[in-house]
């Protein structure tokens, strides 16, 4: 009986641009947009870096961008620095089975790209093949609305895009199905991530060692380097291992090729925080925009969550930007004083910020127990005024989802919002440009020369 895995890797090296839903091509488009704004964002803070520092003292080949960086690196180093600053400021997207994915495929397809001299047809095929492989190979780790791999501690960001990144790789590499399968192999053990580093710099170094690697996996397969052929599938492949109980390998061929980017899509967040907090912001976003508040007058803020989602937000006095983003209480008061939760409200800066840290001290999380199966997925937000008011809203989904996606507008501002410390108005503009006609650049060289170099 044919193997999982070689079915996986004869759907890779066979799919074509042709077969790419004309919807599909374009949030690829919007989301490398999205992905290289966050990435701007997060190599003008210390994450992307120092990262950035590591990577240029190591030197190697000049291949491919480091986005705002200035020089360039080979292609694997190139989108560890590049990945690693997407998900640094926890601004990246979201995909509706959970995880960020789309920055460390921009990353790397870019990456591979440059190097390779592709074009932009070539990039957004692949870019779509990495999706779909990261979408199939997570379908074994769902136990309905849980991610076993969350459940148990592990995140998920540093698992399947490992797996993803090869299938794009060796897509744009032309590697043959054999070959593939060697690149999924080598990919399988380079997984790795602890959900305990959330709030510190590794958290985002998650995705850019899973990229890295799954490119790296791809390229030694070229060369001939050999992993077992058959990794995803028996007792003692990834789809069992990473899935525990649910983790049936035939899960992954289950809607193979319908190209859940195209069918689902994914949500471009406007709030720079973890999404387990994102239905509470928006219900506050509703009420205060329905009845403006000072400050002031809050005696307090309630808010009730699913219990299975509070481990992810677990700092309830955060004193930094990063701990700040895994915070229902400071996600609250960021909205409370600002009326957002962009980029800015998330520095260290805002978070120590008198009336904010007061602010922190009124809000009161609700677990709302149940079975994770059967329970209600949305957050209710209970504000109470010393006047004696009592104001309530729910939400259970997120504007910037594909139910409610954001508007080509609000996707520019927040590329603007974003890259605007390293690089002036008119060449963000241009970048924006570049990444709207992706699908008809003869080299994605132009894109990458175009975010290589900044204002300084």
């Amino acid at each position: 009986m044919t193997s999982v895995t070689q079915q996986l890797a004869e759907w890779i090296a066979k799919a074509g641009y042709d077969e790419l839903p004309e919807v599909g091509i374009r949030r690829v488009e919007e989301r490398v947009i999205d992905s290289l704004g966050v990435q701007f964002a997060g190599l003008s803070v210390s994450t992307g870096q120092i990262i950035s520092q590591w990577v240029r003292a190591q030197g190697g080949a000049p291949e491919s961008t480091v986005v705002g960086g200035g020089f360039k690196s080979t292609a694997s180093l190139a989108t560890l620095v590049n990945a690693t600053a997407g998900h640094a400021l926890e601004f990246d997207d979201i995909a509706t089975f959970s995880g960020h994915y789309a920055n460390p495929l921009t990353a790397a397809t870019l990456a591979i790209g440059e190097k390779l001299d592709a074009s932009g047809r070539d990039v957004i095929l692949a870019w779509m093949i990495g999706w779909e492989v990261i979408c199939q190979t997570a379908k074994p780790c769902m136990d309905g609305p849980r991610n076993t791999l969350l459940w148990s501690g592990w995140f998920n960001q540093g698992f399947q895009p490992a797996l993803g990144v090869a299938a794009a790789t060796a897509k744009l590499m032309g590697l043959d199905v054999s070959q593939t399968r060697m690149a999924l192999g080598n990919a399988a053990s380079a997984m790795a991530g602890i959900l305990k580093n959330r709030g510190s710099d590794t958290k985002s170094f998650t995705a850019g060692n899973a990229a890295m690697h799954g490119i790296m996996a791809a390229e030694l397969a070229g060369l001939g380097f050999t992993a077992n052929e058959d990794i995803i599938d028996g007792d003692d492949g990834v789809a069992r291992l990473l899935g525990r109980e649910v983790g049936d390998p035939q899960k992954v061929l289950d809607g193979l090729g319908s190209w859940d980017m195209a069918t689902r899509g994914s949500t471009m967040r406007l709030h720079a925080s973890c999404g387990a907090g994102h239905w509470a912001q928006d219900a506050l976003q509703q009420l205060l925009r329905r009845r403006p508040t000072d400050p002031d007058e809050i005696e307090s803020l309630e808010v009730r969550l699913p219990a299975f989602l509070l481990p992810m937000l677990p700092y309830h006095q955060p004193r930094t930007g990063l701990e700040a983003k895994y915070s229902i209480e400071y996600d609250l008061a960021a909205i409370v004083l600002d009326g957002r939760a962009g980029l800015h409200q998330y520095s260290d800066e805002a978070v120590n910020r008198p009336a904010a840290q007061e602010l922190l001290t009124r809000v009161r999380y609700v677990p709302v127990e149940g079975d994770p199966h059967e329970i209600k997925l949305e957050s209710q937000v209970v504000l109470r005024l010393k006047d004696g008011t009592r104001l309530e809203e729910s939400a259970h989904q997120s504007h910037g989802n594909p139910q409610d996606p954001l508007s080509e507008a609000e996707v520019a501002a927040k590329f603007h919002e974003c890259a605007e410390a390293l690089v002036p108005d008119a060449q963000r503009q241009a970048i924006i440009d570049l990444c709207y006609r992706l699908d008809s650049l003869e080299s994605v060289r132009e894109l990458g020369d175009a975010v290589g170099s900044t204002a300084g």
